[in-house]
């Protein structure tokens, strides 16, 4: 987290004269300029008072700017506008806040004078003969002292040996656990910290880690520029600590050079001396976030805490409940040395930008290891963290369906009640997406009367005030305490929200299904990933049927709408899930047995169908009279199809889903669905041993484009391989910015022939007016500025 993109300024005790721009600029900046004194001891003084450095500092110039040695120069900005520099060093600290110390500057004035950039130290770690090791297998290890922090890129595996450390809100104690940190450029960098303790030192293992998510950039240019690269850990400067020759998976971070609306280019430990050009930004949290996760994580807690965190979009939630539960983790609540600890249970209720679960899916998870990654670092928990329950809405807001996404929240924290009886002493943190205006405001004080939250944290101390009004009044009501937090920074990021989504997904879909301990991807492209076959007709069809949530396409079109698409597979632990499902005329009315299909074969993935057939409960969320018959199929595919004049959902109370599917093709002479899937083979035959039904659930997920061009990436990446072709080249050709990721024809390769989905375009071929992305021009005006 950074500061905020508004220039920062200092107020001045008197406005200045009315005369030209370029005249003022020149009379302020000698007046500045005379104002600004450098101490004996090294530290920059201004004589002016400071009205707003940023979120976390405040009061004189000097504490601000307490760390800053006398080489070096700085800017601050003046209430005029005027750039003024200050004497400031190469290795500039944070703060207590975590707020950069210096002020960001600007680059927009034709005037302005070029100085130089000072660099924003992140890492206070120094390797020497004496804090410094490496294996013979390539482990390193580093002693870090009382205050010393170390930032890392890449991905490692840490231990503790010595000592104590904190890391995400963690506090990890010497053993001999390993835990993995995935640190992408994505996302801000976490900060390892050492704490004071008896031995006054600590000693931390770093090991490679080899996942294969690094791999990934060869199938999407999304996953490309996030990680060191293959980079050595240390710089030539330093490489006589070192033995093996061989590239690492992570890299030390050193420091980072402050440029214009606070961009960090990073300088790090690699085998170049010249800095490496990445946008990176340390992990911080604020003193506001620390004192309430430290009041929320204390001994004085007497109850089991329920706490639910709300706020707009992009203001920090799951940052901070990362932070709160990696805390909650650490402190085992109550529990003592050798014994289990109860973890921490997660009630993600954003189907955007869920953590643990691909988008789409509303989710309950059960927290036994902290979290020391992005979400597309872990779209399904490891080995000793597990999903309780999981619901489908099949959409990415809860606007589409909001009783459906209700009546899931509400089933969830019920299976978190249920939770408490095996594993007592079980903290709840329940994450809410950023919609806090009209419905998604109801839907949160809904959810404040019914699950009764000890304590309700609101991500913004700007309002909306009457959204914080509001849930104050529900709170009144459940005697439930209202916090409110600053929002995180603005921070400058590579990759949209769009962007984040569609990696979530890929990483979601290219997991390895194997049970292994850590979490492994497969590199493969789905096309050449031989697809599940799922039988929809005949005497036992694997599934019950297709369901449409929002949209209800006519039948003749169903086959069209779900084909390429993502559907999740939800199971029918009782037939009630259905609206209108009648034991008594579901042999006449419930399901048209439409054209004859021939028999599948043995080997089919089949679900037979329950025989306890129940009625409908009433007072069930669905219970709108429905038409018959529930199930028809479609004339040429012959799918099952509810019925598209039936506008129902599933009831959330007796079903549950077990994960995403990507409909690959769909045979029609066979009668068979083709479909992609991570989920477990042990896990799809659970259910059919559990006769149990499935169902197919689609809704507005976003269209997964990436999965047609996988191969095509591939096999343009290996072209560049085979022709040697400099990494550095797209660059050349690429924006600076990242987030302007398109499809290349160079990268997708020369051999693009019958590719299904997918159309290749020259030059602005196929696209409309208006159809390229628009440019803020902000240069307007610059001449007439500078016409004195």
């Amino acid at each position: 987290m950074l500061p905020s993109n508004k220039r920062q300024k200092l107020s001045v005790p008197s406005d200045p004269p009315q005369l030209s721009a370029v005249a003022a600029r020149r009379a302020l900046q000698g007046k500045a300029q005379a104002s600004v004194k450098q101490s004996g001891d090294g530290h920059v003084k201004a004589q002016t008072s400071v009205t707003k450095l940023d979120a976390t500092v405040s009061g004189d110039v000097e504490t601000a700017f307490q760390r800053i040695p006398q080489e070096g120069v700085a800017k601050v900005t003046l209430d005029a506008g005027v750039d003024v520099v200050l004497n400031a060093g190469k290795d500039l600290d944070f703060d207590e806040g975590g707020a950069s110390s210096f002020p960001s500057s600007r680059g927009d004035s034709p005037d302005e004078i070029p100085v130089e950039r000072p660099s924003v130290a992140l890492s206070s770690f120094r390797p020497t003969q004496s804090n410094f090791k490496e294996s013979k297998n390539g482990t390193l290890s580093l002693l870090l002292v009382p205050g010393e922090r170390l930032v890392i890129l890449g991905q490692y595996e840490l231990s503790v040996r010595k000592g104590q450390i904190t890391l995400l809100g963690t506090t990890l104690q010497a053993s001999e656990k390993m835990y993995r940190v995935f640190a992408p450029s994505s996302h801000a960098l976490p900060v390892i910290r050492c704490l004071a303790t008896d031995a006054n030192e600590a000693e931390i293992h770093l090991n490679q880690c080899e996942s294969g998510l690094g791999s990934m950039k060869s199938l999407s240019p999304l996953f490309g520029r996030l990680w060191n690269d293959g980079s050595r850990p240390l710089c030539s400067r330093f490489e006589s600590l070192l033995r093996n020759k061989r590239k690492s998976t992570y890299q030390i971070v050193r420091s980072a050079i402050n440029f214009p609306d606070n961009k960090l280019i990073s300088q790090v430990f690699s085998s170049e001396d010249e800095p490496q050009k990445a946008f990176l930004q340390p992990l911080i949290s604020l003193p506001e976030w620390n004192r309430l996760l430290a009041k929320l994580t204390g001994p004085e807690i007497q109850q089991t805490p329920i706490t639910m965190i709300c706020g707009p979009k992009s203001s920090g939630k799951s940052t901070f409940a990362r932070l709160l539960a990696n805390r909650l983790l650490s402190t085992s609540m109550g529990a003592t040395a050798g014994t289990k600890t109860p973890g921490v249970a997660l009630i993600d209720l954003d189907p955007g930008q869920p953590e643990y679960s691909p988008p789409g899916q509303v989710s309950l998870i059960h927290l036994q290891e902290p979290n020391f990654g992005p979400p597309y670092a872990h779209p399904s928990p490891g080995s000793k963290s597990r999903v309780v329950r999981s619901h489908a809405i099949a959409a990415l807001t809860p606007s589409m369906d909001p009783s459906l996404y209700m009546a899931c929240a509400l089933d969830l924290f019920a299976h978190y009640r249920n939770l408490l009886s095996s594993v007592p002493h079980c903290p709840l943190i329940i994450n809410t997406p950023g919609w806090v205006l009209g419905t998604g405001l109801e839907i949160l004080m809904e959810l404040i009367t019914k699950v009764r939250p000890n304590g309700v944290i609101y991500m913004s101390d700007e309002g909306p005030w009457e959204v914080v009004q509001s849930l104050r009044s529900a709170a009144k009501l459940t005697s439930t305490l209202v916090y409110t937090l600053p929002s995180q920074l603005s921070e400058y990021t590579t990759r949209t929200s769009v962007h984040l989504r569609t990696m979530q997904t890929m990483s979601y879909f290219h997991l390895n299904t194997t049970h292994e301990p850590k979490l492994s991807w497969n590199c493969t492209p789905l096309t050449s990933v031989p697809p599940w076959e799922i039988s929809y007709a005949g005497n036992n069809p694997g599934i019950l049927g297709i369901l449409c949530y929002g949209e209800q396409p006519p039948a003749n079109l169903l086959a069209d709408a779900i084909n390429g698409s993502l559907v999740a597979v939800v199971v029918i632990d009782d037939t009630a899930a259905i609206p209108g499902w009648d034991s008594q005329e579901r042999d006449e009315d419930t399901i048209d047995d439409g054209p004859a299909s021939e028999t599948p074969d043995q080997d089919d993935i089949s679900l037979s169908q329950n025989s306890e057939i129940q009625a409908f409960d009433a007072n069930s969320i669905h219970h709108r009279p429905v038409a018959k018959p529930l199930i028809t199929r479609t004339l040429a595919e012959d799918l099952p199809y509810f019925n598209p004049a039936n506008d129902i959902s599933l009831d959330p109370q007796f079903s549950h889903t077990i994960g995403l599917a990507l409909i690959r093709g769909i045979d029609l002479s066979r009668r068979r669905l083709q479909i992609l899937t991570p989920i477990p083979a042990h896990d799809l035959r659970e259910v059919n041993e559990a006769g149990k039904q499935v169902v197919l659930v689609s809704g507005k997920l976003d269209t997964p484009g990436w999965a047609y061009t996988e191969e095509l990436y591939q096999k343009g990446s290996t072209e560049k391989e085979k022709n040697k072709v400099d990494e550095d080249a797209e660059d050349v050709d690429a924006e600076d910015d990242d987030t302007n990721i398109t499809t290349d024809n160079k990268v997708l390769g020369a051999s693009f022939e019958n590719i299904p989905w997918v159309e290749k375009l020259k030059g602005s071929e196929g696209r409309g007016l208006g159809a390229r992305v628009w440019r803020v021009r902000r240069d307007l005006g610059k001449m007439a500025d500078g016409g004195d």
